[in-house]
């Protein structure tokens, strides 16, 4: 069981589900709620690194989440319908608490 939850796995996993999760609701099946949600999450996912005992904040990263995140809400004040930063707070707050609840259930090695 500890193979499963391993937190790195889990970022891992939501990086490439994000990438999917773009391609279909940018070309497939068109929503940018969608698309807005599965970057959010992906660039979440990526934005803490687990691979160490102690997890790594990427700095990149984070700016990067910021930026997207306050873009949504800019797009959202400015024209209204235009941004979805429910969809923003939703894929960042996947992308981070994911892989970090699962860090903490399975304790610190």
């Amino acid at each position: 069981m500890g193979t499963r939850l391993a937190p790195d796995r889990l970022a891992r996993t939501l990086i490439y589900a994000g990438i999917a999760g773009f391609v279909w609701f940018f070309f497939v099946q068109p929503s940018p709620f969608g698309s807005t949600l599965c970057v959010n999450a992906l660039v979440g996912a990526g934005t803490v690194q687990y691979t160490s005992p102690r997890p790594f904040v990427v700095p990149l990263y984070v700016l990067l989440l910021a930026l997207l995140i306050l873009s949504q809400f800019l797009l959202e004040f400015f024209s209204p319908g235009g941004g979805h930063p429910g969809a923003a707070l939703l894929g960042a707050a996947m992308g981070l608490g994911l892989p970090y609840l699962s860090y903490r259930i399975r304790g610190k090695p």
